[in-house]
C-alpha cells in the first residue's frame, strides 16, 4: 500500500533520519531497511527492478534522465535539481519535498562541519567556486556550497564568486585580501575545473597569494574538463602556487544523491591520483562487481553510493562511475568507458573560462 507523505510513520522516519546525518544516532541497518520498503511500497518501477537484480541495489544514474523515481507525487515539490552534462544531452532531473529538502540541508551541513570546524573553532573565510543559489537555481551544488558556506564560514567574508557572467576576480581578490590582512584562514571549495580556470587566469594576471595558517581546498568533480585532462597532484601544485595552500581534499556529489562524499586519506589509487572516498553516518560508496553485481571489497567495479539522507527517491544510486575499493575507502576513477563526461563540474568547466 502506497504511503503519504503526511503519513506520521514518514514524520518518524525523517526524524529518525535527521538524527543519524546530524548526530550519529541510530540504525543504518534498520533504516536502510525502512527506506527499502517504502521504496517499494511507492514505486512500482523500483519493485520490478528490484525483483530482477536483487532488492536494494542502486538505481542507475540514467533513470533519472526521464526525472527518475519520486516517492511522493502527493507532496508539493519545493526545489528542483538538474543534472548537467553534454551539449545535446538529456539533464536529468531530481525533486524535492519539504521534508526530503530540509533532510539535504542537515545532511549537507551536518558533514561540512566533520570536516571543516572539526573542533568547533573559528571559522574559516569559505569561498565558493561556484555560482550563488539565485544565479543557478537549478544546480545542487550550488545549493550545497551555500550550505557549506553559511554553516562553516565567517558570515561577512565568506561568498560565492562565480555569477551568470563567470568568475568575480575582483570580489574574489578582495575577501582574500581581507582574510590575508586579518590573518584569517580560507576554505576554496568548487568544481576540480573552476579551480583549474580560475588559476589559470589569475597565473595569467600575475596575481598570487600567501593565505595564512589554516587555509585549505576542497575540489569536487571530475579531473576531465572542456579543455584538458589533470592530474590531483598537478591541480594541487597550481593551488599552491597561486593561493599558498598545503592543505587539499576532493569531494564528491551527484545531483542525484543527497550528501557529498569526502576523502578518507591522502593515498594515491586512481590513475590520475584520486584518493580514497570515506564514508559518513549516513552512508557511502561501495564497488558492485558489473557481472555478479556482489559487492568487492577490492578491486575495480560500478560505484555505489548509499545516501540515508535521501528521502523522496530510493537512498542507493548506481552510478556510471569507476570506483577502485581498497582498505582505506573507494577512489573514484571517472565515467566508465562508455558513459559521457556530466555535472556540474563540467558546466563549473564553461562558467569559469574552460574551453568549449
Amino acid at each position: 500500500m502506497t504511503v503519504a507523505h503526511d503519513d506520521p510513520h514518514v514524520a518518524r522516519l525523517f526524524d529518525h533520519l535527521a538524527r543519524l546525518v546530524c548526530d550519529g544516532v541510530g540504525d543504518p541497518a534498520d533504516l536502510h531497511g525502512q527506506l527499502v520498503e517504502l521504496a517499494l511500497a511507492n514505486s512500482p518501477d523500483v519493485a520490478r527492478y528490484w525483483k530482477q537484480v536483487g532488492t536494494g541495489v542502486g538505481i542507475p544514474d540514467t533513470a533519472y534522465k526521464d526525472g527518475g523515481p519520486h516517492l511522493f507525487p502527493d507532496a508539493p515539490v519545493v526545489r528542483v535539481f538538474r543534472t548537467s552534462g553534454t551539449t545535446g544531452s538529456v539533464r536529468g532531473t531530481v525533486r524535492y519535498s519539504a521534508a526530503g529538502l530540509e533532510l539535504k540541508r542537515l545532511a549537507v551541513e551536518a558533514n561540512a562541519r566533520r570536516h571543516l570546524l572539526p573542533d568547533g573553532g573559528e571559522r574559516p573565510v569559505v569561498l565558493p567556486f561556484a555560482p550563488s543559489e539565485e544565479a543557478a537555481p537549478d544546480m545542487a551544488i550550488a545549493f550545497d556550497m551555500a550550505r557549506i558556506a553559511e554553516s562553516c564560514g565567517d558570515p561577512e567574508l565568506s561568498a560565492a564568486v562565480v555569477g551568470a557572467d563567470g568568475v568575480d576576480f575582483d570580489l574574489l581578490a578582495n575577501r582574500l585580501d581581507a582574510a590575508v590582512a586579518e590573518g584569517r584562514p580560507v576554505v576554496l571549495v568548487g568544481a576540480t575545473f573552476a579551480f583549474v580556470n580560475i588559476c589559470d587566469a589569475l597565473e595569467a594576471r600575475g596575481r598570487r597569494w600567501e593565505l595564512p595558517p589554516g587555509s585549505r581546498m576542497y575540489d569536487g568533480g571530475g579531473f576531465k574538463g572542456r579543455s584538458r585532462v589533470m592530474g590531483v597532484d598537478e591541480l594541487r601544485a597550481a593551488v599552491r602556487r597561486v593561493f599558498g595552500i598545503e592543505r587539499h581534499g576532493n569531494i564528491f556529489g551527484m545531483t542525484e544523491l543527497a550528501n557529498m562524499l569526502y576523502d578518507a586519506s591522502d593515498t594515491p589509487v586512481g590513475p590520475l591520483g584520486e584518493r580514497p572516498k570515506g564514508s559518513h553516518p549516513a552512508g557511502g560508496p561501495k564497488v558492485r562487481d558489473p557481472r555478479t553485481r556482489e559487492h568487492l571489497a577490492e578491486g575495480r567495479g560500478l560505484l555505489e553510493v548509499t545516501d540515508l539522507s535521501v528521502l523522496d527517491r530510493p537512498h542507493v544510486l548506481l552510478t556510471g562511475d569507476l570506483g577502485i575499493a581498497g582498505p582505506e575507502g573507494v577512489a573514484i576513477a571517472g565515467r566508465i568507458a562508455g558513459s559521457a563526461s556530466r555535472g556540474c563540474s563540467l558546466t563549473l568547466d564553461e562558467m569559469t573560462g574552460g574551453a568549449a
